[in-house]
């Protein structure tokens, strides 16, 4: 399943300053799929593959949970375009 995480930003440095261990570190069955930072570096949009979205909730809110605030969200694959295939 694909899961769309939706954040604002409430501390730049801490939360770019974890982005790359947070994809670098994660567990194999959680994909970072793509990652949409805006310029003003107040929110950005990141797309996962995982089993479920209580599994990417839990990891990133562990690592960048204090950094922004978050919304989560499985995306309906029938509807959406431009979704890579899944692994």
């Amino acid at each position: 399943m694909f899961v769309v995480v939706q954040h604002d930003i409430t501390n730049a440095g801490a939360f770019f300053g974890a982005a790359e261990s947070v994809t670098g570190s994660a567990p194999k069955e959680l994909k970072t799929v793509q990652f949409f930072p805006s310029n003003d570096q107040k929110k950005a949009v990141c797309l996962w593959e995982a089993p479920s979205v209580d599994a990417v909730k839990k990891y990133l809110e562990a690592k960048i949970g204090s950094s922004s605030k978050n919304t989560y969200y499985a995306v309906d694959s029938k509807v959406a375009m431009g979704l890579p295939v899944p692994a």
